[in-house]
């Protein structure tokens, strides 16, 4: 595998539009929960998936805005979810930053990186919502925690194949 060549801005754009488009869709794919659960989706294995393979920025951007979309409308659960908005730009755009900036940790040793990153963002980016719900519903954000890590151990567990499937596809590690 080899380094993505560099492209031009245009085309940083058109890129960081798709990724976003991805993970407001993936996000979208979504099973509704009673507060203060908010959601369970698969947008989180599009954000590791668009950060690792775009940087820091792209991943920023389209993990952050892409979610934040789905929060304020969606097609299934319209703006059910208006209230995580501004969180979500800040927890989720965090997250795609430090997945992009972060995934080659170790370099030599790039799948333990990107386990490793991807653990590190799933326990910020939960104990970050479990701290907004908590503020928006009292002590019943306790129920987050039960159901938030085990969803994030089956997020990183089918991120791994896909993400070794698309590079293997690309034939390239990083598209930036």
């Amino acid at each position: 595998m080899k380094q993505a060549p560099k492209i031009s801005s245009s085309k940083i754009v058109a890129l960081t539009s798709v990724m976003t488009a991805l993970v407001y869709l993936a996000t979208s794919i979504s099973l509704k929960m009673p507060p203060p659960l908010g959601a369970w989706h698969i947008g989180d294995i599009a954000s590791f998936v668009v950060a690792f393979l775009c940087g820091p920025f792209i991943g920023a951007f389209a993990c952050g805005v892409g979610a934040m979309v789905f929060d304020v409308w969606n097609p299934v659960w319209g703006g059910a979810y208006v209230s995580w908005a501004p969180a979500t730009i800040v927890i989720r755009g965090f997250m795609g930053f430090m997945l992009g900036k972060l995934r080659r940790i170790f370099p030599n040793k790039p799948m333990l990186s990107e386990l490793t990153v991807m653990i590190l963002a799933a326990v910020q980016k939960n104990i970050c919502y479990f701290l907004y719900d908590y503020f928006l519903f009292g002590p019943a954000a306790f129920f987050d925690l039960v159901t938030f890590f085990p969803l994030s151990a089956i997020d990183i567990i089918i991120t791994i194949p896909l993400l070794a499937s698309v590079r293997k596809a690309l034939k390239i590690d990083y598209l930036v």
